[in-house]
This record gives C-alpha cells, structure tokens and sequence, in this order.
C-alpha cells in the first residue's frame, strides 16, 4: 500500500501566532512600564529632598561663620564658601533653579526650587516636612519654604 500523507515544510509563524505574540508582550510592558515611572518620579523627589537637607545644612553652617545672620545668602556664596557638599547645584531634579536667599531682617531663608510639577510637589512637601519647620508655598510650579536656623 502507497503512503498517501504528504510531509509539509512550515517555515515560519502564523499571522495569529505574530499577533498572540505582539498582544503578550503588550501586556506585560503596559504593567512593567508605570512602575518605572512612578520609580524615576520618586528618585527625583528623593534627590531634591537631599538636596534640600544639604542646603539646609550649608545655611546653618554659614549662618554660624556669619556671625548669626544670613546677610549676603545666596547659591553662590554657599558655594565659594565650601558650603555645599559636592554635586549640590543651582538646578533641582525637573531641571528648575534653586534659590537660597536672605529674607529682609536675614534671620530667616527662603529656599525656592522651580520647575517642579504638580504631583511632586506634595510627595516633596511630605518628605522636606522633617528638615525644614515650615510648610511650602506653591505658586506657578514653584516650592518656596522659609527656614531658619
């Protein structure tokens, strides 16, 4: 008796097969990637928190040297006075500024970071709350906080 079954060559996937292939992979980035956001979102809260504490640290620290005021308070003089620790610039985590200054009788600061969006603003706030005894303002995507020593 003759063997009629023919052997098929099937190089390749099937269209189904492509399409059950792109839609796995679909889901697993659309539940993969908001983590991922949500954990950049949260190292740039953490790193202006920390830098919010150097600053904190720096003022204090100049306010001591400066015979108890903060006459003359700025980013740069924190800075020519070896003030700040290394990395501490005048730019914040959403590539803002960040202003240090005097207010008018110099026994308080105002520490202002610019550029920071609103969903951080609260998480930021939270977290600075143990560093500096005040609570922010936010104007125009701007965080001030009044500190003092």
């Amino acid at each position: 008796m003759k063997n009629t079954c023919q052997k098929t060559n099937n190089k390749g996937f099937t269209m189904i097969e492509m399409i059950v292939v792109m839609l796995v992979i679909a889901v697993i980035l659309g539940a993969v990637l908001p983590a991922l956001i949500g954990a950049s979102n949260n190292s740039r809260v953490a790193s202006a928190a920390g830098t919010i504490r150097s600053l904190q640290t720096a003022a204090t620290n100049y306010y001591n040297s400066n015979g108890g005021s903060y006459t003359g308070l700025s980013m740069a003089t924190l800075a020519s006075g070896n003030y700040l620790p290394a990395g501490v610039t005048g730019t914040d985590s959403w590539n803002g500024t960040i202003t240090v200054a005097p207010d008018a009788n110099a026994s308080w600061f105002d520490i202002t970071l610019t550029a920071v969006p609103t969903a951080q603003a609260t998480a930021l706030t939270t977290q600075v709350a143990n560093i500096v005894q005040s609570t922010p303002t936010y104007t125009a995507a701007s965080l001030t906080w009044k500190a003092a020593f």
